[in-house]
């Protein structure tokens, strides 16, 4: 009988931490995407990259404009341009009124010894296209700068 209460008590608490999770979840998002709205809404309803710093060196695009900010890539060359109305990733193009959501996950500073903690401290800026698959750019492959990424987060209205 008892053990019968607990075990109900477990799944109820169980279920309304998931409830929490879950709450907590979309409000986060909504809540970026609502930064994102009133972003477009200050350049006229077009998605722009806002950067207060100096641009980048490079030719601009015939769709895009001027390049803003350049990542290379650590082997090899090229890397992932932004341009100031839309991306260059490797070969894929993307106009930044499709993205739906752009998430910064930081890359932890010092000495990685093993494997897991290379993989555990790496950091990726994850941009989440209206249509696709998501595209990270990663420091495994690119020169990666928090300051950088956090301010293309930003200027993204996100």
């Amino acid at each position: 009988m008892i053990s019968g209460i607990i075990f109900i008590l477990i799944l109820v608490g169980g279920a309304a931490l998931i409830i929490w999770y879950l709450k907590s979840f979309y409000a986060e998002r909504a809540d970026r995407a609502k930064k994102a709205e009133e972003h477009r809404g200050k350049h006229g309803g077009e998605c722009v990259l806002e950067w207060s710093g100096s641009l980048a060196g490079g030719a601009p695009d015939e769709e895009f404009g001027k390049l803003v900010v350049t990542v290379p890539k650590k082997r090899g060359g090229g890397g992932a341009c932004f341009y100031e109305k839309g991306l260059v990733l490797d070969k894929k193009r993307l106009l930044y009124s499709e993205i739906k959501d752009v998430v910064l996950a930081a890359a932890e500073p010092g000495t990685k010894f093993t494997l897991k903690q290379t993989a555990r401290d790496m950091g990726v800026l994850w941009i989440y296209p209206q249509k696709g698959t998501a595209m990270g750019i990663r420091e495994m492959n690119y020169q990666f700068d928090n300051e950088i990424m956090e301010k293309i987060k930003r200027g993204l209205g996100f």
